[in-house]
């Protein structure tokens, strides 16, 4: 099982993914943050394999704080705003959610992160 942790400065949002994640088996997520800053603490103490960050974020984007990261994982942006996906995805995104998403949508992400997770665990990055 994948381990994740989400970071959205609204949340409604937080509470979507939380609720998506305890509907499936393939991911638990340990913790969710409205503040970058906080997430950079419990990053710092702990490995995960996924994050969920929504793009617009106050003091530093989304994308600006997982490209900071010294450790990488595997990222799924979440955001309100379709310009940004380019963005994301140049980023190595494994996807890009749209808000609001469906359920069935939000499987997907996680496939595709497993995916990525399983080629990085094979190749010894993760």
């Amino acid at each position: 099982m994948m381990t994740a942790i989400a970071i959205d400065n609204e949340p409604p949002a937080l509470q979507v993914i939380e609720t998506y994640c305890n509907k499936t088996d393939l991911i638990s997520l340990e913790q969710v943050f409205t503040s970058t800053a906080a997430a950079l603490k419990y990053l710092d103490e702990h490995v995960i394999d996924v994050l969920f960050i929504d793009i617009r974020m106050p003091n530093i984007s989304g994308l600006d704080f997982y490209k900071s990261l010294p450790r990488k994982m595997i990222v799924v942006f979440t955001t309100t705003y379709s310009e940004y996906a380019i963005e994301g995805f140049n980023a190595r995104a494994a996807d890009f959610l749209l808000k609001p998403f469906q359920y069935d949508r939000f499987l997907q992400a996680v496939d595709k992160a497993a995916m990525q997770v399983a080629i990085l665990q094979q190749t010894g990055i993760l």
